[in-house]
């Protein structure tokens, strides 16, 4: 009876297994613009609560009951946080439409990477079947990009228009195109956080390229790079360097330094060559068209803005509605912060002061971003906020800010900051000790590169946003916990 109720939990195990990675290679379908919405979302949801469900059901260590302490933790402050909320005062009316419905699937949303976390965990899968299902997300989305591109049917990165020409014309230096024009992102909804998703599984293609030189794996990086080089953000491009760099050096230290293995240059030849032809053609890259398109126009905005400042110390008479009206275009302040965000109707003073800024600041939108959400905290006047935040729907309301933690700091205050990050960087830090405890002593490349391309993607998040609060990224960040915490690392 006992060996029966094995196989049959060994049975059963499998094809849980089997759906999980089934469904983690399906995730781009999701993250295309006509399936971006709160359906999807709730879909996925659902499906890794189940899961979760499941692989608790299955764990034999009667240490998981303590995982409960952490969501138990999340809805104790909730309550505060929602509170919080109650006396919640702005100089808009209707004070940024607070929802607790829509404030409850946001922390839902931020606890779910961990829960699959667990439930990769518990699966044991196998890391060379993860590495294959990086390869299929990989190949999903990059094809996609590629196609979506050469046949011209492809979104912009930096806005929902199709684009106006396909790669072919990026050779063409009189060409009158724009960035906008050019970049990539297929169909996907955000170029920034399919561009991050790329980023974070290329040291796997070159690992894999490296380890065996397959059809797909040479295939799989191709497409990899050729796809971030289309994405034409910033993050993409430059993002390759970094990228290429590291990997190279973790396997070159995990190889040479620790293992006192011998590297053959024949192992480096593809990938180098790859690389090598993306350096060659990065020239023609719309990354630095947009780059001087920037350049062009704040040179002739702070012109204009000049000119501007002329006439109006003219017109002493203007009140400041007046101000803002007849200036706010010539300094190149984006109408949608202004008139649709935070309506300078109800708070002149605050948009007098963002007009007088100098023009760098005036153009950086997540400058003003967050300029708009410190005034609303500000004039809330609530010493809790630092606390428990001005909750995330208020925020959104107001803007989402381009940052990473920083939009948490505002959203969620101090508390709830670290709880929702806490978890992942106690696993990195357990990580880190065990490589010390264990003296840099069989180390794996895979969890190496996880560890520092962990880091790597913390450092983007904080600099371009989107992320760390959307399961369009954090279902793939999972995935790199899980290789950083496989059970074979933790014996």
């Amino acid at each position: 009876m006992f060996f029966q109720n094995a196989i049959k939990k060994d049975n059963f195990l499998k094809i849980i297994n089997f759906i999980l990675i089934s469904f983690l290679i399906i995730q781009p379908v999701f993250d295309l613009k006509i399936f971006y919405n709160s359906i999807s979302t709730l879909i996925r949801v659902i499906v890794v609560g189940i899961l979760f469900l499941f692989y608790f059901f299955v764990d034999s260590n009667k240490k998981k009951y303590l995982l409960l302490i952490y969501p138990l933790v999340i809805a104790i402050y909730f309550v505060f946080h929602h509170i919080n909320t109650v006396n919640f005062k702005s100089l808009v009316p209707g004070n940024f439409d607070y929802s607790l419905q829509k404030e409850l699937l946001y922390f839902v949303k931020m606890v779910v990477p961990f829960i699959l976390i667990y439930a990769l965990y518990v699966s044991n899968i196998d890391k060379s079947k993860i590495i294959n299902v990086i390869k299929y997300i990989v190949l999903i989305i990059g094809l996609i990009i590629i196609v979506s591109n050469i046949f011209g049917f492809s979104y912009s990165s930096y806005n929902d228009m199709p684009i106006k020409a396909n790669f072919f014309h990026w050779f063409n230096k009189n060409n009158n195109y724009t960035y906008q024009d050019l970049s990539s992102k297929g169909l996907f909804e955000f170029a920034n956080q399919i561009s991050a998703i790329l980023l974070m599984f290329l040291p796997f293609s070159m690992m894999s390229i490296i380890e065996k030189k397959s059809f797909l794996n040479i295939f799989t990086i191709i497409v990899n790079i050729f796809s971030l080089f289309l994405l034409s953000t910033k993050v993409a491009v430059f993002g390759v360097f970094i990228v290429f760099v590291y990997t190279i050096l973790t396997l070159f230290f995990k190889n040479i330094i620790i293992d006192k293995n011998k590297m053959s240059f024949k192992t480096l030849l593809i990938p180098l060559i790859i690389f090598l032809i993306y350096i060659l053609i990065l020239p023609i890259n719309p990354t630095f068209k947009r780059i001087d398109e920037t350049k062009a126009i704040e040179a002739s905005s702070e012109v204009m803005g000049q000119e501007q400042d002329m006439v109006n110390q003219e017109g002493k008479d203007l009140s400041k509605i007046e101000y803002i009206e007849q200036t706010y275009e010539s300094k190149q302040i984006k109408k949608e912060f202004i008139l649709d965000r935070y309506p300078y109707e109800y708070d002149q003073d605050f948009w007098i002061s963002i007009i007088n800024e100098p023009l760098y600041k005036r153009v950086d939108y997540r400058f003003l971003e967050e300029s708009m959400v410190k005034r609303v905290v500000e004039i809330n006047n609530n010493n809790l906020d630092l606390f428990f935040g001005i909750t995330n729907t208020r925020l959104q309301n107001i803007f989402n800010i381009e940052k990473d933690f920083v939009v948490q700091y505002y959203a969620l205050g101090i508390i709830g900051l670290i709880l929702i990050f806490i978890p992942y960087f106690i696993l990195l830090f357990n990580y880190l000790y065990k490589l010390i405890k264990n003296k840099f002593k069989n180390i794996d490349n895979i969890a190496l590169l996880s560890f520092i391309t962990i880091l790597l993607i913390f450092a983007i998040s904080y600099m371009s946003g989107n992320m760390l609060n959307s399961l369009s990224f954090t279902m793939y960040f999972a995935i790199l916990f899980y290789l950083l915490l496989t059970k074979e690392n933790n014996e």
